[in-house]
C-alpha cells in the first residue's frame, strides 16, 4: 500500500473544504478539493482518485446522491462521509449506500487520518478489474 493517497474532498463550504485538504496534505496525502458532486464526478472519471471524502448535506446533489451515482457508474473508490447532522437514520443510509466511515463535524485530524488509512486498506483488499 502506498502511504500517499490521492484524496478527493467534496464540500460546498469553502472553509471546511480547505481545512480538510490542509489536514490531508499535512498527513502526507495528495488532496484535490471541489465544491460539488457534479465537479467530483468529473474528477472521478478524469483523474486517479484513491479515496473520496464528501460532505453529506450540500445544495444540489448531496453526499447520498454521490454514493448512489458512484454505485450506478461502478466507481469503486472508498467513500468517507463528513456531516454535522445528528440524524442517525440518515447516517445509517450513507453506510447502506457504501460509505466506509462517517465523521461527525467537527472531527479531529486523527479521526480523518484513521479513516483514510482504513479506506486504503479496504481499497487494497478489493479485487481490481483486469
Amino acid at each position: 500500500m502506498d502511504d500517499m493517497a490521492r484524496v478527493l474532498v467534496i464540500d460546498d463550504d469553502l472553509a471546511c473544504r480547505v481545512l480538510a485538504a490542509l489536514l490531508l496534505e499535512h498527513a502526507g496525502h495528495s488532496p484535490t478539493a471541489v465544491a460539488s458532486v457534479e465537479r467530483a464526478l468529473e474528477r472521478l472519471v478524469d483523474a486517479r482518485v484513491d479515496v473520496v471524502v464528501t460532505d453529506l448535506n450540500m445544495p444540489g446533489w448531496s453526499g447520498l446522491d454521490l454514493l448512489r451515482l458512484m454505485r450506478e457508474r461502478r466507481l469503486t473508490q472508498p467513500v468517507i462521509v463528513m456531516t454535522g447532522s445528528d440524524d442517525d437514520a440518515l447516517i445509517a443510509r450513507t453506510v447502506e449506500l457504501g460509505a466506509i466511515a462517517v465523521l461527525r463535524k467537527p472531527y479531529g485530524t486523527g479521526e480523518l487520518e484513521a479513516a483514510i488509512e482504513d479506506a486504503l486498506r479496504i481499497s487494497d483488499a478489493r479485487p481490481h478489474a483486469a
